[in-house]
């Protein structure tokens, strides 16, 4: 897994009518068959066909593959889910497939069904594989001009030194400048962008930036999935220059902004 990749993939929702080879298939259910979770909350994926398992999405054209994660209901969840599920999506852009996160755009009981989710599971996302097509549709593309799918918000906005009161741009962001720009690049609900990060000389604290109605029972929070987006793909940066550290859940209990609330911490080892 390497940030090339991170900057490589691309939300495909018109996809060719040509199948995936069984060869790939295979490299995707073996994949599928690790755990990929964090903080001890382990992800479970299943892959359907849209004819015979009776799913689909109306945002979606040409795509019969889908793939669909559930998770038990418990503390670090939507983390969890959020951290392997892309990291799964990062995979299957290596193989040459497109994908695209999808929560509310699909017939979410008949997913549900398919995978037989019980009382105390959520199914936060699905995506679908197959071969992007050449171009996109109109559906799709008038979807991404409302979301603003390519644009991000600025560096200084996201990202803080020592407290939320000192926005930290990337001239002095030092070591940590490009696992945050992956960060940056980071896909998220409708694009709202809600990770807000600490940064401290040996340590990086994640926030989630609640934005209202993001937060459903039966998929949980969307957005939480979101933050463990952001931990992949700071991560995967991280190991890319070097860094060795991992993941802690200790809140530093520092001031926080309105409607935000802390996730975890990557500590480096010294």
């Amino acid at each position: 897994m390497n940030t090339e990749l991170i900057r490589k993939r691309k939300s495909v929702r018109t996809y060719k009518a040509e199948p995936i080879p069984m060869e790939l298939m295979n490299q995707v259910k073996t994949y599928l068959k690790k755990d990929n979770g964090l903080f001890d909350v382990p992800v479970d994926f299943t892959i359907l066909h849209e004819k015979k398992d009776g799913i689909g999405s109306p945002v979606i054209v040409g795509a019969d593959t889908y793939v669909a994660g559930k998770v038990r209901k418990q503390k670090n969840a939507e983390l969890s889910f959020g951290y392997a599920f892309e990291k799964f999506i990062l995979y299957v852009t290596s193989l040459g497939l497109g994908s695209v996160w999808l929560a509310g755009t699909i017939d979410r009981k008949s997913f549900e069904k398919a995978i037989d989710l019980k009382d105390d599971e959520i199914m936060p996302a699905v995506t679908p594989l197959g071969y992007a097509a050449e171009k996109r549709s109109i559906r799709e593309n008038l979807m991404r001009k409302g979301m603003k799918s390519d644009s991000r918000l600025p560096f200084s906005s996201l990202f803080f030194q020592d407290t939320f009161q000192t926005p930290l741009n990337e001239t002095n962001a030092g070591t940590w400048q490009f696992p945050l720009e992956m960060v940056r690049l980071a896909p998220s609900a409708t694009n709202k962008q809600p990770w807000r990060m600490i940064v401290q000389k040996d340590r990086v604290h994640f926030y989630e930036k609640k934005t209202a109605g993001y937060a459903k029972e039966s998929f949980g929070d969307i957005q939480k999935v979101d933050l463990g987006i952001a931990l992949c793909h700071f991560e995967i940066a991280a190991q890319e220059r070097g860094l060795s550290g991992k993941w802690i859940q200790s809140d530093p209990n520092i001031a926080t902004l309105e409607n935000t609330e802390y996730m975890a911490t990557y500590e480096l080892e010294v």
